[in-house]
């Protein structure tokens, strides 16, 4: 499960006691919250389309308590089952505000008596076409905020439960996690080409399966399950969208069970980059709310590179996807080493211990949850990146408002070293940890290591701004200046010759 660094949450939740010019100034924060949701909202949803709302915070969806038919019923978050008090649709009411229907029962959400106070219930009702009824939707970041017409106040995860039956209410904005929502397709309103389920109710029971029948351009729906087998989409293959069909990326997982030392059945043994689970060529790719992962037991079989996913087609992006393994888990490479392969991570998960984030291809990772597993050491327990960008590419890895976490010792963990790719002499790895919450475990002195006789002095390693109790500044730890930072924002690593933009 993805943690949240305290330094992460604008966020933790204000007292309930205000004095009164507390709440004026709430107030004016308020107002000038709202102005900017106006300013910034735009419609990320289809009107006509049943969704599930998820919430960033917990993972659990919105729902009527036990399914109530009944006006007066609460709204609760819970894990989503498929069921159609889970789902809910928007009617445009006009002036930018819309109805939310509750699917099972007909019924609209709707703040209890028309409250104004912080922590009133939001329940089912009748529809009364009332301003308590009505909701603006506004959209950063890939996540959705419900603002009520009558009380300016927004939906919130009521003390940031995670706990199934948590209630839903209403609260004075603050921007936090637990007042975002993510809108996901009801799984028979999302518009895909084909269906994979492990239970025989789609169109294929295996991933390599549907990629194979799949067409450029296709959307796979894969349904909840474990889907045992090595995949390739291959560079023929462009414009392929992996969805996952309930949201949540822990219910979907694609793995295979190899590693660089293990026997290939050929006489040979894999190597690091055929023991990947998952292997992505063709361009254009996209994944949404599902797990890669390499189920190689480095415990059990000894340490040994196991790839969970080899990415190498250009304009590559992923969202709320997690990464799996341990040595060697995600390699963001390229088709050679005079091409680009972009690749842009967001809201992601991916854990390791030794070299897990790898390679020479042009990676963001914004806003994800980066997990270092301990080895058992109290000193040294791996290396989060290896970048073995060209030394003619500018941009190699970007860290922007990420999370290093981990289960290893306090300082016993190293940010990373640069790899000489196959003994390159022209690899300078690139990365830049930007704005990011560091945890205890990295090595707060010498965060950085050599490799192959590359020195990291040589090399391209890089903070800005970073926070956390593993964030300092000294001789071996090179920062950028403000000046040197305005061009290594996350546009400047994606945007290329052709302008892609796929922030979210």
């Amino acid at each position: 499960m993805q943690s949240i660094a305290p330094a992460r949450l604008a966020s933790a939740r204000p007292r309930r006691v205000l004095t009164a010019a507390l709440a004026l100034l709430l107030g004016a924060v308020l107002a000038a919250t709202t102005a900017l949701f106006t300013a910034a909202s735009a419609q990320a949803f289809e009107t006509g389309t049943w969704y599930n709302v998820q919430s960033r915070s917990s993972g659990l969806v919105l729902g009527i308590r036990a399914a109530s038919l009944d006006s007066g019923a609460e709204l609760v978050q819970w894990s989503a089952n498929g069921s159609q008090d889970q789902q809910f649709r928007f009617t445009d009411v006009g002036g930018g505000y819309y109805k939310i229907e509750v699917r099972h029962s007909g019924k609209v959400l709707d703040v209890a008596s028309g409250s104004t106070a912080d922590g009133a219930k939001v329940q089912q009702w009748g529809d009364a076409g009332s301003a308590n009824q009505q909701w603006r939707i506004t959209e950063s970041g890939g996540y959705a905020t419900f603002v009520n017409r009558a009380s300016g106040k927004v939906l919130d995860v009521w003390e940031w439960s995670t706990a199934n039956g948590g209630r839903i209410s209403q609260y004075t904005a603050t921007g936090a996690t637990n007042q975002q929502f993510k809108l996901i397709p009801a799984e028979g309103d999302i518009d895909a080409d084909i269906v994979v389920a492990a239970d025989g109710s789609g169109d294929y029971t295996t991933v390599q399966a549907a990629v194979n029948a799949a067409a450029s351009g296709s959307t796979i729906l894969i349904k909840a399950g474990n889907y045992k087998g090595a995949v390739t989409v291959p560079s023929s293959k462009t414009g392929i969208t992996f969805v996952g069909a309930t949201g949540n990326a822990a219910d979907v997982v694609i793995h295979e069970n190899r590693c660089a030392s293990c026997d290939n059945g050929s006489g040979g043994t894999w190597g690091t980059s055929g023991s990947a689970s998952v292997l992505l060529q063709g361009a254009n790719f996209t994944a949404e709310d599902l797990t890669f992962a390499n189920t190689y037991d480095e415990a059990a079989n000894g340490s040994s590179q196991a790839v969970a996913v080899k990415v190498q087609g250009d304009r590559m992006v992923f969202d709320n996807v997690r990464f799996l393994g341990n040595q060697d888990t995600l390699l963001t490479d390229s088709p050679s080493a005079t091409t680009v392969s972009r690749q842009y991570y967001h809201d992601c998960y991916v854990e390791g211990d030794v070299d897990f984030i790898f390679g020479r291809g042009t990676a963001v990772f914004d806003g994800c949850t980066v997990k270092s597993l301990t080895r058992g050491s109290t000193t040294n327990n791996g290396y989060i990146v290896a970048p073995s960008t060209e030394i003619t590419n500018p941009y190699g890895m970007l860290f922007y408002q990420c999370t290093l976490t981990s289960n290893a010792p306090s300082n016993s963990v190293y940010l990373g070293r640069p790899w000489p790719a196959g003994g390159s002499t022209t690899a300078r790895g690139q990365v830049l940890y930007r704005e990011t919450y560091i945890g205890a475990h990295i090595r707060t002195a010498e965060p950085w290591s050599d490799m192959s006789g590359l020195a990291w002095e040589d090399a391209r390693l890089r903070e800005y701004q970073n926070t956390g109790p593993g964030a300092t500044v000294n001789a071996n730890r090179p920062q950028l200046s403000s000046s040197e930072a305005a061009n290594y924002e996350m546009a400047d690593y994606l945007r290329g010759s052709d302008g892609w933009n796929p922030i979210r």
